[in-house]
């Protein structure tokens, strides 16, 4: 089963198949996070894949539709996942709501998409400045963007502001995607 937006898949076996290269491509199965935040839930393709390759791990999971978050339940049954945590909200706002409390993730996930659009924020230097900051010492974030049209060029820009922000960056480029691993 997939999950479309404005024809844009939003999850399925092929977003599993682009997170596992782009986790392969950095090898992120030797880190062993205990628990992870991931902004974007889609139909829970990530949610799940984050739950297999790390057993065990703690998720808190944000989705700003509400729709969204139902469908992934209904339909992808993420609410039957183990030690995850589902949250209804705007994901920049939460992500300074976690800021003012201090917390710390060992896994922290940039998944938002609406169809094909992201949100501005992601590739802010502030907003990226603060997801550093929930960052435990040996915690890593990993972005899924896009490089086609528009993005191209904003991919780029996000590549240079991570660049800035992190001590080790990598980016690995598959389909339409391009995922930047920082810690």
């Amino acid at each position: 089963m997939k999950l479309l937006v404005n024809g844009s898949p939003q999850s399925g076996a092929y977003i599993a198949y682009l997170w596992k290269k782009a986790f392969d491509a950095f090898s992120i199965r030797k880190n062993h996070p205990k628990n992870a935040l991931l902004l974007g839930i889609g139909g829970g393709t990530v949610v799940s894949f984050l739950s297999e390759y790390f057993p065990g791990i703690s998720q808190t999971c944000v989705d700003i539709d509400s729709v969204i978050i139902d469908i992934a339940k209904r339909y992808f049954h993420i609410d039957t996942i183990s030690n995850i945590h589902i949250v209804h909200s705007d994901g920049k706002k939460y992500v300074d709501h976690l800021y003012k409390k201090k917390k710390k993730f060992d896994c922290i996930i940039i998944d938002l998409f609406i169809g094909r659009n992201i949100p501005s924020f992601v590739k802010d230097e502030s907003f990226l400045k603060t997801i550093k900051t929930l960052l435990s010492p040996k915690g890593f974030v990993c972005i899924n963007y896009l490089r086609e049209k528009e993005y191209k060029s904003k991919s780029n820009i996000l590549n240079a502001i991570v660049h800035t922000l992190f001590s080790e960056t990598k980016d690995f480029e598959i389909a339409n995607n391009r995922f930047f691993y920082c810690r």
